[in-house]
């Protein structure tokens, strides 16, 4: 039963002790009024606005003694985001958090603004973790919460700006943030939340599992959810093995026997090849900030709710996946540590000379996959082509092939170190955002090395958060090259040795060149030569 008291604006929540409850669910569980979100409060016809968001939070706030909150970032029309973080005992700062030796779990919700279950289903995660049936959770491992990432795109509100959510609910926000597509955003870091998520959270608590809360833009599918792990390409590929092939298959599991959720891989299908033989994810690129994780030694998560679910299921499904996750890294958070430190130690000592991909291409999985799915039926049209009507029937197809795994098309070696001169300040200072170590030559030195020498830059056919991509043709060339006191020096002795790579190699189809940072500079010379050295030299 339900039990209301208005003059205290308390909810007390009761199970009846029936042989088909769990002792979880028989706990009272008491919140006040105010801890409960705007979508439960609306019977979820309405999603939260910013300042929703915030007085959950506030409340949550008043009634615990287990919340530290942080800033974020100030947004560009002032809206203060907050950072939660949720430890037993109180962890206020990342030097308490590493003396504690706890993991350090991550979880970001509305990245794009319109995408808004994983908001709503983080503020109940947070609840139930510090008042309902789910305190255990802080008995081990300390919670970094950021519910609302994109902040002033969720406030952009708009009737019909997801369509293919169905209008669950009416009033969304908008993708992106004054333009930027935030999950676009994770090697030229131009966005001031990218920034931020870095400096503030990916820099300051570093940890051992990020998970990002997402809607699909539409393949109906028959999951409640899909998910993928952090796809590694350059990176060491034991963190995201593990997330795939040992921690999401678990959770798959325990979904399906504690809440008969179906969840599987991400991915999207072609309906007009009907049957479907093959179910292909999103692109390899680290500018994803959950494959970006694999290049820092981190596991995680993609999470996608299903958008043609009414929204109530939704935040259902993203709150049953938050929660099952940290079950998961409540019992297995020390081997998650151990899999990060490990994989840091082998990126610092063994990565210089290895060959690593710079370029990718969709591989499927050795295992095929059953597609649960809704069917699709053919007809034929008046102008006798055929079209395709989906039907209300679930089915399986067996044996469809899972394109998610990437192999290499192009290789690069790794240097001991990338040299640049000192005018180019900014590369460092882009660096340095990302948490890299730049170091500057106290004298003149001469190193020995290789040179790529460009003759081409190609051009993307289209524009991605305002740039029109480059990819650099040419070759690389043994040389000596003496650099000056001032220049700048990145060593390869790095735990962070695959994101310089994928960031400084002139082929890498998502490095700093891709994002154009060098056009100006290349073009110039092209002006006037056939050919234009990469103004940063691979040491051997």
């Amino acid at each position: 039963m339900i039990q209301t008291n208005n003059s205290n604006k308390v909810i007390t929540v009761l199970c009846a002790a029936t042989s088909l409850c769990c002792s979880a669910v028989l706990q009272a569980q008491t919140f006040t009024e105010a801890m409960i979100t705007i979508a439960e409060r609306t019977n979820y016809e309405r999603t939260s606005s910013f300042q929703e968001v915030v007085d959950v939070i506030d409340a949550l706030d008043r009634e615990s003694e287990f919340m530290h909150r942080e800033r974020l970032l100030l947004t560009r029309e002032g809206r203060d985001v907050p950072i939660v973080v949720l430890a037993n005992p109180l962890v206020s700062s990342p030097e308490a958090a590493a003396a504690s030796g706890k993991p350090v779990i991550y979880i970001q919700g509305n990245i794009h603004g319109g995408e808004v279950e994983g908001k709503e289903a983080s503020l109940i995660a947070m609840r139930d973790i510090l008042f309902g049936d789910k305190q255990h959770l802080l008995d081990n491992q300390i919670l970094v919460f950021v519910p609302i990432y994109n902040a002033d795109g969720n406030d952009a509100m708009a009737e019909n700006s997801r369509p293919n959510q169905e209008l669950s609910p009416v009033m969304a926000g908008i993708r992106t943030a004054h333009g930027y597509d935030l999950n676009r955003d994770g090697m030229i870091m131009e966005a001031d939340e990218t920034r931020a998520l870095y400096s503030n959270v990916i820099q300051r608590w570093d940890p051992d599992l990020l998970v990002d809360l997402h809607t699909t833009n539409g393949t109906w599918h028959g999951n409640a959810l899909t998910y993928a792990p952090s796809y590694h390409t350059a990176g060491d590929a034991s963190t995201s093995d593990y997330t795939s092939d040992v921690m999401l298959p678990a959770i798959k599991q325990s979904v399906k026997q504690k809440f008969n959720l179906d969840f599987d891989w991400y991915g999207g299908y072609n309906y007009r090849d009907w049957p479907p033989t093959e179910l292909r994810t999103y692109h390899h690129a680290p500018r994803y900030i959950t494959n970006h994780m694999a290049l820092r030694n981190r596991m995680a998560i993609l999470s996608e709710t299903f958008s043609h679910d009414r929204f109530y299921k939704r935040v259902h499904a993203a709150n049953a996946f938050i929660e099952e996750i940290l079950e998961y890294t409540h019992q297995h958070g020390a081997e998650i540590q151990r899999i990060n430190a490990e994989a840091d130690a082998r990126v610092a000592e063994s990565s210089i000379g290895q060959e690593k991909g710079v370029q990718f291409s969709m591989v499927p999985l050795d295992e095929p996959l059953d597609l649960l799915t809704y069917s699709y039926i053919p007809y034929q049209k008046a102008d006798g082509s055929t079209d395709f009507v989906r039907s209300s029937e679930l089915l399986t197809i067996e044996g469809v092939a899972n394109y998610n795994a990437f192999e290499a098309t192009k290789t690069a070696t790794v240097p001991s170190a990338y040299i640049f001169s000192a005018a180019l300040a900014g590369l460092a200072e882009k660096l340095e955002g990302h948490g890299i170590w730049v170091e500057v030559l106290e004298a003149d030195a001469t190193f020995s090395g290789e040179q790529f020498v460009i003759n081409e830059i190609g051009k993307q056919s289209y524009v991605q958060n305002g740039h029109t991509n480059s990819l650099l043709r040419g070759e690389l060339i043994e040389t000596t090259k003496t650099f000056s006191r001032g220049d700048y020096v990145v060593s390869m002795n790095d735990r962070l040795a695959n994101l310089i790579f994928y960031l400084l190699e002139p082929e890498s189809d998502d490095g700093l060149a891709y994002w154009n940072l060098f056009d100006e500079y290349l073009e110039g010379q092209l002006q006037n030569s056939d050919t234009a050295e990469y103004p940063v030299f691979k040491a051997k």
